[in-house]
């Protein structure tokens, strides 16, 4: 296992702005955090250059960042939006079309795996509505990893996760699990871990209390994260532990932002330990 991080791990700042990953690359690699999780949620900004017919420059961009600092993608995440559904269908068309250049975009960048969420429904509607992009990721060699959400209207139990991923019968598609929001729902992530097996590809490590999504670093929560670790050994999980923790620094000052980046990879060289 690697210890890796969302890129926006230290993207969220005081004045409630989002710094854009591209001018986070160096400081991440500076700091010795070397795999990096694209997050093309940036895309959700409606002035995002990811959005716009000129957004190639800007993965050429990412691409010679890459190279230059020696750094490893080894995921993306999608956008996503709560209820699909309820969007009027003019939008509803707006973020499918962001969803398939994020299968693009991971298939230029060579990355390997790209994190969805869901949509609401049933095991069925999700089916029925992932399988062209199951193909467009199969074409582009590209894993699509589902996420354990969190709010109980939403597909938060693994075995209904597990079932999604059996009806593909594909080797591009798994689960990526969010330890946060399975600690939100209470559930006993040492068996969430024994019942999704090989079928987890990817994760994303955030604690909390137990009661809110507050993405924090392993050990500032209440997760058991020695027995998650050794679950993880015993299913012989080979996959990366993704840090999804961009709210336990978000209002401080880039100066100290820059130590924040330094603790976050103390703690992932302890959690390797366990």
């Amino acid at each position: 296992m690697r210890i890796a991080t969302s890129t926006n791990l230290i993207s969220f700042n005081r004045d409630k702005t989002k710094t854009e990953m591209i001018h986070l690359h160096p400081l991440y690699a500076k700091e010795g955090m070397q795999v990096l999780d694209l997050n093309f949620c940036e895309m959700l900004n409606p002035e995002s250059i990811l959005r716009s017919d000129d957004y190639r420059p800007y993965i050429q961009r990412l691409s010679v960042l890459r190279k230059m600092h020696g750094l490893t993608f080894n995921q993306g995440h999608a956008p996503y939006v709560q209820d699909r559904l309820s969007l009027p269908k003019d939008e509803r068309e707006v973020f499918d079309q962001l969803l398939s250049r994020s299968l693009s975009l991971c298939n230029d960048l060579t990355i390997p795996i790209l994190v969805v969420h869901p949509i609401k429904g049933s095991i069925g509607d999700n089916f029925a509505y992932y399988t062209s992009f199951v193909g467009q990721a199969t074409k582009a060699g590209v894993t699509l990893a589902f996420e354990n959400l969190n709010e109980e209207d939403e597909m938060h139990r693994v075995e209904d996760l597990c079932e999604l991923v059996e009806a593909f019968k594909s080797k591009h598609v798994g689960i990526c699990y969010d330890f946060g929001h399975a600690h939100m729902r209470g559930h006993d992530i040492k068996k969430d871990i024994q019942t999704m097996g090989d079928q987890l590809v990817a994760t994303h490590v955030a604690d909390n209390h137990g009661d809110r999504d507050e993405h924090l670093l392993p050990f500032y929560g209440t997760i058991d994260w020695k027995k998650a670790i050794q679950a993880l050994r015993k299913i012989r999980y080979e996959g990366d532990l993704t840090y999804e923790c961009m709210f336990f620094n978000q209002h401080l000052p880039l100066e100290l932002k820059i130590s924040a980046i330094r603790q976050a990879k103390l703690v992932g060289e302890y959690l390797l330990t366990l």
